[in-house]
């Protein structure tokens, strides 16, 4: 963010991840801000200032998800930002930025793990991950700082401001 943006402050972080049977994994990450300034929103008057902040979001979180390792079993795959969208919460001053990520796994029926490395962080405002497995798959077991539930075939994480996450962290499910 420019010198205009840099007194947006990020709110909250949430995901959604989708795991198909044949190992395409979907990603939804929304990032929610408040932006008292009205950065973001005066964008939308210049499409050569949208497209470049735009530009400059989507190649912030590949060099982020680049410097991640992900891994589906045991074989690296590489997250890629495949899209990138602005919104606003009803008001000028609470933007959200949305990115689509996408990577492909060797799934088999049977177990399989999905495992990441990424530095641990001191969260600065809380956030929430939800996983969804092809319906009949067994979470087996969850590696992870975050807390988390089961249910069936989603899991549920979340960790909240000031708590520390990232580091390894793996999921193990079964494909029936």
């Amino acid at each position: 963010m420019g010198e205009h943006g840099e007194k947006v402050v990020p709110l909250h972080a949430h995901t959604y991840f989708n795991v198909s049977e044949t190992g395409e994994f979907c990603q939804y990450l929304i990032y929610d801000y408040y932006d008292p300034e009205g950065y973001y929103v005066s964008l939308e008057a210049d499409p050569d200032e949208y497209a470049k902040e735009m530009g400059k979001l989507w190649d912030n979180m590949q060099g982020f998800l680049d410097e991640e390792r992900n891994e589906v079993n045991g074989e690296p795959v590489h997250p890629e930002v495949v899209f990138i969208d602005l919104g606003f919460r009803g008001r000028d001053e609470l933007p959200f930025v949305t990115w689509i990520i996408t990577f492909r796994g060797n799934i088999v029926p049977g177990l399989n793990t999905y495992a990441t490395w990424s530095e641990e962080e001191e969260l600065e405002y809380d956030c929430e991950a939800i996983w969804v497995f092809p319906e009949g798959t067994e979470i087996v077991e969850v590696r992870t700082l975050m807390d988390y539930e089961i249910h069936a075939n989603i899991l549920s994480l979340w960790a909240r401001e000031r708590d520390v996450i990232g580091g390894y962290e793996e999921i193990f499910f079964r494909i029936p």
